[in-house]
């Protein structure tokens, strides 16, 4: 259902670039090679470009620069604003960290890919040949608390490309902080990590107060393909106290690429909840899997359901991605003589069909065997109409 494609802006963001790639991707650029660590560099120097290499994190796509939606030169002299990866990018095995001082502070962090290609116009950029893994996860962690950058999510978004297990654990700390404008970007990031995310995400459910930070982990798991990270978002859906964190859950679950008997656990969610809120949601994130089965179950919804809340929102979802069954399931709920306000809003359904279907449904309900007030429903939406056929018709009729 998904094809992932994020593109972050390029200014103030960290580049991770490896020394394997220097012939070639990096022609258009003048390189000093330095010996100094990440440490003792940031000591010595608070001016210009300095770069370093670090392994890529398993099945990570190289990231570049993009020029109207097609991949182009990253040009350091230039803010280029198009930036990411997608799953037509081929895989990197290294992350190039380009990185801008100026005055001390960091101004930009540009990572890119072994198939990206880096120039820029009379800067030389330092490369640091004895940076480690562990000194750039250290060094983005700090850069994230110690508000060095004015844009956190660039600092993050390296972290989260790093092959090291202790990238996941920094940025499981970083979220575990409860500090919304970055521990949300933490648990984003630690959802794109497919190898070793979701044990992280799992503790911060488990130890993070209720709230709109715990409630970010949902997207988090339904990013994750981990099978653990779809199971854990379903007991989410279905046991987690707070409504809003169960309804948020249940749409998740239908944004996901596989939706293999998620019909069945929706309808059972209606079925066992007492909550209005996560009635709906389950209804609507039904409405989302866009199958015939879904649909189905819609229609069944509108037709059994014991509740009249339940079979109004069925109903209204079905019109939207199935009209002809709207239609069908809408004239079957008038003829079962159920309450004036569901014959009205099924009605009311019946004129958001399309056109000529929602006039036609309309003037049969004028013209046959209905009690007036839903007659009278039926004939205002009628004279809504601009259309002048439908006007003509309706003038006759009265």
């Amino acid at each position: 259902m998904k094809t992932i494609k994020i593109y972050l802006l390029i200014i103030g963001m960290t580049a991770l670039i490896n020394n394997t790639t220097v012939a070639g991707a990096l022609d258009g650029l003048t390189i000093n090679n330095s010996n100094a660590d990440l440490n003792n560099y940031l000591k010595q120097h608070d001016e210009g470009w300095f770069a370093y290499s670090i392994p890529a994190a398993e099945n990570t796509r190289s990231m570049c620069c993009f020029n109207k939606g097609k991949q182009a030169v990253c040009d350091l002299s230039k803010n280029q604003h198009d930036y990411g990866s997608s799953n037509d990018n081929k895989l990197t095995e290294n992350i190039n960290i380009f990185v801008n001082l100026k005055q001390g502070q960091v101004r930009r962090i540009l990572p890119v890919g072994d198939h990206c290609e880096v120039k820029s116009d009379g800067s030389t950029v330092d490369w640091l040949t004895a940076v480690d893994e562990q000194q750039s996860i250290s060094w983005l962690k700090t850069s994230v608390t110690a508000n060095i950058e004015e844009r956190h999510n660039d600092s993050l978004y390296v972290l989260s490309l790093h092959q090291s297990t202790a990238a996941a654990e920094a940025l499981y700390k970083l979220a575990k902080h409860n500090v919304n404008h970055y521990s949300e970007q933490a648990i984003f990031w630690l959802g794109q990590r497919q190898q070793d995310g979701f044990k992280h995400l799992e503790s911060l459910y488990q130890s993070l107060p209720h709230g709109e930070l715990r409630h970010s982990l949902n997207f988090a798991l339904s990013e994750n393909n981990n099978a653990a990270s779809k199971q854990l978002l379903r007991e989410i859906a279905q046991n987690d106290p707070d409504q809003e964190q169960q309804a948020d859950a249940i749409f998740w679950l239908s944004q996901s690429d596989d939706t293999t008997d998620l019909p069945d656990f929706l309808i059972h969610l209606i079925d066992l909840s007492d909550s209005p809120t996560v009635k709906e949601k389950a209804i609507f994130s039904l409405s989302q899997i866009g199958t015939d089965e879904a649909n189905g179950q819609l229609m069944k919804l509108v037709k059994d359901h014991t509740d009249a809340k339940v079979r109004e929102k069925a109903l209204f979802w079905l019109a939207q991605n199935d009209p002809e069954s709207a239609q069908y399931s809408a004239i079957e709920l008038l003829k079962s003589k159920r309450q004036e306000s569901e014959q009205e809003n099924a009605v009311f359904v019946l004129s958001q069909l399309p056109n000529d279907t929602a006039v036609t449904a309309l003037f049969e309900i004028v013209k046959g065997d209905y009690n007036r007030s839903i007659k009278k429903k039926a004939l205002f939406w009628l004279s809504q109409s601009d259309d002048e056929d439908t006007l003509k018709q309706l003038e006759e009729i009265l």
